[in-house]
C-alpha cells in the first residue's frame, strides 16, 4: 500500500514567479472578493497581493471548483479570495461589503439503518494520528463532515493501522463501509495504470476531495531535462521518489519501465541527495517539502523545478462500489464537507492542524 508521503503536504502552489501586474489588470485582489485572472497572474502573486492567510494553499483550495491544476491559470478565470475568517465569498459578490453566502447544502435525512463503520490509521501526521488534537486534520474534517451532513447519521470511527488492509480487505469485504484519507488516480487514463493503482478508479467510488497537495518534479539546472515541457520528455530518465509513494500519477503519464528508470530510496532526502550527485536525473514528490529539503540541503542554485510538468492529487474518503449502505450515506459527507468550506471552518482546521504538528 502507498498513502504518500508521510511529510507535513502542505503542497499545493502556483508558478513561483511574482509576476508584475500590467496595465490590464481587471480589479484588485482584496480578501473575501471575486478575483478575475489576468495575462501574467500566479496564485503565488494573487494570494500575496490579497494578503490571503495560508498563501497559494488556501487560495488553491479555495478554488478547486475551477482550477484542475494550479500552474494553469487561464485569463478570465473568477477566483474566490478567502474572507479573513476563512469563509468564502458567493461566486457572484466582488466587493467585501456586499458578501452573500451560499445556501447551506440540505442535510441527507432519511433514517439510518444502523452507523457507519468509518476507518482511518495512524502515524500519518497532519492528516491522520491518534496522538494529534481530533485524530488530525482530515480526521477532524470527518467528524464535522457528519456532523454537519447529517447530525442523525452515527457512526464509529476506528484507527485500524494496517493501512494495506482498508483497500485490500476491509473495504471489499464490507467489514467497513469507508477508509480514508486515500489519494485518487486520474480516472480518466485509467487505462495506463496498472492493475494495483486502476483499482482504486475501478473498484470504489468517492467523496468530493477533502485536501490537494501539489507534486512536482526537479532536475539539476544544467540538466538536459531542464527544459521539459511535457512527461514525455523525460523519457529515458532515472526519477527518484521516495519509498511509500503513491506512483499512479507516473503510470498515467507513462513514466515507467522502460520508457524510465524508477530508483525508490527510502527517504526524499535521499533523493535530493542522489540528484546533486548526478546519480539520477529527475526527483519528484510533494512540493513543498521537496523545496525545503532541497534548501536545508543548500542546492537551491543547483536544483530547478520543472514548472510545466506540475500536478496535483486530492485525498477522499473511499467506499466500495458494492457498498449500498456506504453509497447511500456519501452525500452526507460530501454536503458536510461544502459547508466546512464555505464557512471557513475547512480553513481553521487547516490552520490549527499544521501549527499542532509542528509543535509536537
Amino acid at each position: 500500500m502507498t498513502k504518500g508521503s508521510t511529510s507535513v503536504a502542505m503542497a499545493v502552489t502556483a508558478a513561483a514567479g511574482f509576476m508584475t501586474f500590467g496595465a490590464t489588470q481587471i480589479q484588485a485582489q482584496e480578501q473575501c472578493t471575486n478575483y478575475t485572472v489576468v495575462r501574467g497572474d500566479t496564485l503565488s502573486r494573487i494570494a500575496s497581493a490579497a494578503d490571503v492567510e495560508g498563501g497559494f494553499q488556501f487560495l488553491f483550495n479555495a478554488n478547486t471548483n475551477v482550477l484542475e491544476n494550479p500552474n494553469l491559470l487561464e485569463v478570465g478565470q473568477v477566483l474566490r479570495i478567502p474572507c479573513a475568517d476563512g469563509s468564502l465569498p458567493d461566486a457572484t459578490t466582488t466587493t467585501a461589503s456586499s458578501v452573500v453566502r451560499p445556501a447551506t447544502p440540505a442535510p441527507t435525512t432519511s433514517t439510518p439503518s444502523r452507523p457507519l463503520r468509518i476507518t482511518t490509521g495512524t502515524g500519518y501526521a497532519p492528516f491522520t494520528d491518534e496522538d494529534l488534537p481530533g485524530g488530525g486534520m482530515i480526521t477532524r474534517m470527518v467528524e464535522r463532515s457528519m456532523e454537519l451532513g447529517n447530525p442523525d447519521q452515527e457512526y464509529n470511527l476506528i484507527f485500524i493501522n494496517d493501512w494495506g488492509s482498508h483497500l485490500e480487505t476491509l473495504l471489499p469485504t464490507g467489514a467497513i463501509d469507508m477508509a480514508f484519507p486515500w489519494f485518487l488516480p486520474n480516472c480518466d487514463l485509467v487505462d495506463n495504470l496498472s492493475e494495483a493503482s486502476a483499482y482504486r478508479c475501478t473498484d470504489f467510488n468517492h467523496s468530493e476531495p477533502f485536501y490537494e497537495i501539489l507534486v512536482d518534479f526537479f532536475t539539476l539546472a544544467d540538466s538536459p531535462y531542464a527544459s521539459a515541457t511535457s512527461h514525455a520528455d523525460l523519457f529515458g530518465a532515472r526519477i527518484c521518489r521516495p519509498e511509500a509513494w503513491f506512483t499512479f500519477d507516473l503510470e498515467a503519464e507513462r513514466l515507467v519501465a522502460p520508457n524510465i528508470t524508477y530508483v525508490t530510496p527510502v527517504s526524499q532526502q535521499e533523493c535530493v541527495q542522489l540528484l546533486a550527485n548526478g546519480e539520477v536525473d529527475v526527483m519528484t514528490y510533494d512540493t513543498l517539502p521537496a523545496e525545503e529539503d532541497i534548501r536545508e540541503s543548500g542546492f537551491e542554485d543547483r536544483i530547478t523545478k520543472l514548472e510545466p510538468l506540475s500536478g496535483s492529487v486530492s485525498s477522499h474518503i473511499f467506499v466500495s462500489k458494492d457498498n449500498a449502505f456506504a453509497n447511500e450515506a456519501l452525500p452526507i459527507i460530501n454536503a458536510g464537507l461544502e459547508e466546512l468550506r464555505l464557512s471557513g471552518e475547512w480553513f481553521n482546521i487547516v490552520r490549527e492542524s499544521i501549527q499542532e504538528t509542528v509543535e509536537n
